[in-house]
């Protein structure tokens, strides 16, 4: 049998061992691809003066979960254009408290001792991960763009007031008539003025970097909508009574007007009634002052019955003072709502007449629908722009002032849960590994199949059955020049096994065989063809070589002879080149060297 030899066998299964290695790596990198989580954090601080109790500055609770809150979450996944479910988003968030060492050694020396604890943490990291489909910078920019719109949300809940929405954008959602369009235009931005102003005079110095306006900027461009844009359609639609459908339009302000008056006089009903429980409530607070106060200037005024007067003067007159004052602010506020309402009605009633007394003296219709429609639909451009930009300005502004609220500890950081590279390298070195085990056991086995099956045990050699497998490789094909064929066959070994039995004789033999094999393993295949006939093919040995080996193997058995002189090896060989011969068929060359080693005299 072959000698064990784990280089040969590596030799042997090599492109094996190299491609099992690679597949092996090839599936475990796969299957660590497909576990892999980026896991993106970053640590924020609330920095307000009660933040360490648990406090937000406007004074309530502290609620961290508003970070992955669905509003958070939808305004960030707007910002990047991402088309993911929120929730899908939530469910892959989450924040840790961060204690502090020192206080985390204090909280178990507490503990140990019996007594209670209490520490609220003002710092946290906040975790983003993401899924196995998603990549390292996705997982950065979810989180950057949540971290970024909750200082907004923060900011604007419990900092600074909330943004003031675009009142024109109800254009976009009703059909309305020409002069109705212009009136929520001029609510728009009377309403936005308003806001401006307040705006303008609490940050009198802030600058957006984005738009480049300030407050004053901004109040500057509304006032001139205000001033020129809005009068102008104004005039435009009611010097001609210019309407889209005149008759719904009138049926629409008359329909108003009757709504109004109905309601004034409902609210005019609740003021009498109103002034009714004031003025009963005034009287009685008259009578219960001008009786304690009399109470209080008699003579036993220092006496039990007046410290309880007093006291019951005292609680009375603080429900009293709460029931009184409420009563009217009331009645002011239904005031205001009915002079309003007063208001609205007539001027509703003056478009309904500018419209009739148009309608009845035919001067209508100067100016194209489409026209006026272009022109309305142009300032609705107009004041959606400058929205813009006052939205833009105002959401610089919460970041800014987020920054004395809440602050970043750390930058985002984004970390892999598997490390693909190190995974590549173990299954590289781990798959190598098994597939050199793989290929020695494998070869091994194939060694003992080989010994088993095709390996004379007498001598040593790939027996009859090898031969024919190693001709039938080569007889499909022509053979290469300096194809050599040696056919060699002992002689003497019939002499030998009648003389001193068969055990000699197949020791002489397998002596023999160990001469040609010392030459055969060098330079090609020898096999022992049955009956003392041996066959060697040598590729790529030219016919001076073969008479080489031939010498070597003659020099070989003389030697032998000398040191056994009572059972020498007498031996016949003959030898076929393919280019010296013409014969490039392997069986035809294996013929050759027979006939040849027949007709040689025994040596």
């Amino acid at each position: 049998m072959k000698q064990f030899s784990i280089l040969r066998y590596i030799r042997q299964f090599s492109l094996l061992i190299l491609l099992f290695a690679f597949v092996g790596s090839v599936a475990i990198y796969r299957y660590g691809k497909s576990q892999q989580r980026y896991v993106a954090s970053a640590v924020i601080r609330y920095t307000n003066a009660g933040a360490k109790d648990g406090f937000t500055p406007d004074g309530s609770p502290l609620n961290v979960e508003e970070i992955y809150s669905s509003t958070v979450i939808d305004a960030a996944l707007k910002e990047l254009g991402y088309d993911a479910h929120v929730d899908s988003i939530r469910s892959n968030c989450y924040v840790e408290e961060i204690i502090p060492d020192s206080q985390q050694k204090l909280s178990e020396v507490l503990l140990e001792k019996g007594e209670e604890t209490t520490y609220t943490p003002d710092t946290y990291r906040v975790v983003f991960v993401g899924g196995n489909t998603t990549s390292e910078t996705y997982a950065w920019n979810v989180l950057d763009a949540i971290i970024k719109n909750y200082c907004e949300f923060y900011t604007e809940k419990y900092v600074e007031e909330q943004l003031q929405n675009n009142a024109a954008s109800a254009l976009q959602q009703g059909d309305y008539d020409f002069i109705e369009s212009v009136q929520i235009l001029d609510d728009a931005v009377s309403g936005m003025l308003d806001y401006l102003l307040s705006q303008r005079a609490a940050r009198p110095y802030f600058r957006s970097i984005e738009t480049g306006y300030t407050y004053s900027d901004l109040y500057d461009i509304y006032k001139l909508l205000s001033n020129y844009e809005i009068p102008a359609l104004y005039a435009m639609i009611l010097d001609h009574a210019e309407s889209s459908d005149i008759e719904v339009l009138k049926n629409r302000l008359t329909k108003e007007c009757e709504d109004l008056q109905l309601s004034v006089a409902n609210q005019r009903q609740q003021a009498t009634h109103l002034k009714t429980l004031i003025d009963t409530y005034s009287d009685r607070n008259k009578e219960m002052m001008d009786y304690h106060y009399h109470s209080s200037s008699s003579a036993d005024s220092a006496g039990s019955e007046y410290i309880l007067k007093t006291v019951e003067r005292d609680q009375e007159y603080n429900d009293k003072e709460t029931t009184y004052d409420g009563l009217i602010q009331e009645y002011v506020s239904l005031n205001i709502a009915i002079r309003q309402n007063e208001l609205d009605r007539e001027h509703k009633q003056y478009l309904l007449g500018v419209f009739n007394t148009a309608l009845e003296t035919a001067q209508r219709q100067t100016t194209s629908t489409e026209e006026i429609q272009q022109k309305i639909d142009d300032c609705t451009d107009l004041v959606t722009r400058y929205y813009q930009y006052v939205e833009q300005t105002g959401r610089e502004l919460n970041r800014y002032l987020s920054a004395d609220y809440l602050t970043m500890v750390s930058s985002i950081n984004v970390a892999a849960t598997v490390n693909l590279n190190l995974y590549l390298i173990i299954a590289l070195v781990l798959f190598t590994v098994v597939g050199v085990a793989g290929a020695i056991l494998l070869g091994r086995a194939l060694d003992f199949i080989d010994y088993f099956l095709y390996v004379d045990k007498t001598v040593g050699l790939p027996n009859r059955q090898r031969c024919d497998v190693y001709i039938g490789e080569k007889a499909d094909r022509l053979l290469d020049r300096d194809f050599s064929c040696l056919s060699l066959r002992m002689d003497s070994l019939s002499d030998i096994s009648r003389a001193f039995g068969r055990t000699t004789g197949d020791a002489v033999l397998k002596d023999f065989a160990q001469i040609i094999k010392s030459f055969g393993n060098l330079y090609g295949f020898v096999g022992h063809n049955g009956g003392g006939n041996f066959i060697a093919f040598f590729p790529k040995c030219p016919g001076s070589k073969a008479d080489v080996i031939l010498k070597a193997i003659d020099r070989q058995v003389k030697e032998y002879n000398r040191n056994n002189p009572d059972r020498e090896i007498h031996y016949s060989c003959g030898k076929a080149v393919s280019d010296e011969d013409g014969t490039f068929e392997i069986r035809q060359l294996l013929r050759l060297a027979m006939q040849k080693m027949n007709s040689d005299q025994a040596r």
